[in-house]
């Protein structure tokens, strides 16, 4: 409904202005004075040299005095805006429009190509700490986010099963003589911090680790086998605790399938890339090489070579040159693809991995993707932005364009950072946080209902208080993580947001009578709060187009101040009047069902009671 208003302002300014719609509508906006505001009249001014005030004023009396348009009470300038005013009737329709459509409410039109993001790619030996964690939760609402938007996601991880972390791991799995307890990944993770430092202090087992390190990237030997099944056990744990957060995937790609499978194509394709040179001379004498343009240099500073090696003179791919093959393959440029088998299933959806021996997979759609999102940390900068400019330097400028690294900063402790192999994470991991968060949650409770039902409902708002947190930074702030601020429970949090859910369904459960909307005369708190209930589309909209879930955190906190607001003022199931009584019913189901949509896709739960 937002939309048509929208729409119907641009047809009324255009045919004031003569000018055409769509030049019109992307200077529309929510408003400070009216409920949405149009420049145009900055554009114009430009053109035609004059004062935008004064054309401003001109397109209103155009507009008022050529038709008065039944969705809006008043049209004026303001200075160089255009103050559009709803009337009852553009409310009444808002809140139908909401009833009406439900959980769909706020989607995007349905679009084209697919968009690939690609998360959290945890190393196959160790639990998710609250680090691993941001990485998730970001990249599972972007994914939804973008869904909802109308686009097509595939949700990919990436499994780096070769190594130095993973032949450490596999070193201990089968010379140490202690036996997998509890979770596999908790106890594996404890392992690799102990064989971390024999590799550092022994070098006996230094020279063991790197003989198995060659047998996993040569593959189809006893060790890598070992080393394939290892990793997967490790995944199946950590997807436990994906699960428990409400993340989930489409596809897994092993890093050891990746050079099994698509190498030997990829290599053959960068040497036939005419920019990519064999040098002849010199100490990259032997080297496949790609030079780097000036703008790159201006963008990260003189290099003391442009250059850029792909593959040494020993034939093997350096780290760019195994990125890049990696990302052909991501967007459809290889015609070699991998064969896939079932992994695991995640509340009846099925993860598929990509299959070590062809003969047990089957061809799927995987990847070819017209965009692809890398969720990464910010360390990441420079090496993701090499792949962007060597694409664009392959002749591959739409996938240049269309490469995007969501950088993020990382979570930190007060008084140090996260290490794997110096083992600062224990303590700290995804599943102590939501085990302490679920203790908290049990000590606030106070409702009587069932030990199951007390376990719904702690496990759902324990979750809505840690998604809740990390999300409502924006991806490139760092948080220091502390228990006090992350389970906050009160205030500007994630429980309040559904608490505000839960007060809409109280309200609802008090009567049999049904929500049914009329043409009355809303009042100011009932207008806010409608007015912030149809902003929904556009916030997704934003969220979508800069891959940045934290404005979603703020609206639906606003939603909740803006329905303590309405609910203050305008008493609902004590109302009199039977047509208003049904609309305020109507208002409070429309925030249950606009609060519902935007907590999904930060993947938060919305439970009946709390």
């Amino acid at each position: 409904m937002l939309s048509e208003l929208k729409e119907e302002i641009a047809r009324l300014v255009a045919d004031a202005a003569d000018a055409k719609e769509h030049d019109v509508l992307p200077a529309i906006e929510s408003g400070k004075v009216g409920d949405l505001s149009c420049k145009y009249a900055f554009i114009l001014s430009k053109e035609k040299k004059e004062n935008p005030a004064k054309l401003a004023a001109e397109i209103a009396k155009k507009i008022n005095e050529s038709e008065k348009p039944e969705n809006f009470e008043k049209i004026e300038a303001a200075g160089p805006y255009i103050n559009f005013f709803f009337s009852d009737r553009a409310y009444a329709a808002i809140l139908s429009d909401i009833l009406k459509k439900k959980g769909r409410f706020g989607s995007g039109k349905k679009k084209k190509g697919k968009v690939l993001i690609e998360f959290p790619s945890v190393n196959p030996n160790k639990p998710w700490h609250v680090g691993h964690l941001r990485n998730a939760i970001l990249g599972e609402s972007v994914a939804r986010t973008l869904e909802f938007d109308g686009y097509p996601v595939e949700r990919m991880d990436y499994i780096n099963d070769l190594g130095l972390q993973v032949a450490q791991s596999l070193w201990g799995f089968l010379h140490t003589k202690s036996k997998p307890e509890g979770k596999f990944d908790q106890w594996l993770g404890e392992q690799y911090v102990d064989v971390a430092k024999k590799f550092e202090d022994d070098p006996k087992v230094a020279e063991a680790v790197r003989r198995l390190i060659a047998a996993l990237e040569e593959g189809n030997n006893k060790d890598a086998d070992a080393g394939r099944k290892l990793a997967e056990d490790c995944v199946r744990a950590q997807y436990s605790t994906a699960l428990d957060f409400g993340v989930s995937h489409d596809v897994l790609v092993f890093e050891s399938d990746v050079m099994a499978t698509l190498f030997g194509e990829g290599m053959a394709f960068i040497k036939g890339s005419g920019p990519v040179v064999l040098q002849k001379e010199g100490k990259e004498e032997g080297c496949w090489i790609v030079t780097l343009s000036e703008d790159f240099e201006k963008q990260f500073g003189k290099m003391e070579n442009p250059n850029k090696v792909l593959i040494r003179s020993d034939g093997t791919a350096v780290y760019t040159g195994k990125d890049l093959i990696f990302h052909l393959w991501k967007f459809g440029k290889l015609k070699t693809s991998f064969s896939y088998e079932p992994f695991m299933e995640q509340d009846g959806k099925t993860a598929y991995k990509t299959s070590s021996t062809s003969s047990k997979g089957k061809k799927m759609g995987f990847g070819n993707a017209a965009r692809v999102i890398n969720v990464i940390g910010v360390e990441q900068k420079y090496p993701q932005a090499v792949i962007v400019e060597v694409l664009k330097v392959l002749g591959f400028a739409d996938e240049a364009r269309n490469l995007h690294h969501l950088s993020y900063e990382h979570v930190g402790l007060p008084e140090t950072k996260f290490s794997g192999r110096k083992g600062t994470w224990l303590g700290y991991t995804a599943d102590n946080l939501l085990e302490e968060a679920q203790e908290r949650v049990k000590g606030k409770m106070t409702i009587d209902v069932s030990d199951s039902e007390k376990k719904e409902i702690t496990k759902a708002v324990g979750v809505a208080a840690i998604k809740f947190a990390f999300l409502r930074s924006s991806a490139d702030k760092r948080i220091t993580f502390r228990w006090e601020e992350a389970l906050n429970l009160e205030g500007d949090s994630g429980p309040y947001a559904q608490y505000a859910y839960v007060r809409t369904n109280g309200i609802l459960g008090k009567t049999k009578e049904k929500p049914a909307v009329s043409e009355i005369a809303f009042n100011d708190s009932e207008k806010n709060l409608i007015k912030r209930l149809a902003q929904l589309s556009d916030v997704i909209s934003r969220c979508s187009k800069e891959l940045a879930p934290h404005h979603l955190t703020k609206y639906s906190l606003d939603i909740a101040a803006d329905f303590s607001s309405f609910y203050a003022a305008s008493p609902v199931l004590p109302e009199n009047d039977e047509k208003i009584r049904k609309t305020r019913l109507a208002v409070t189901l429309a925030t249950g069902i606009v609060l519902k949509n935007t907590l999904n896709l930060l993947g938060i739960e919305c439970p009946a009671r709390m």
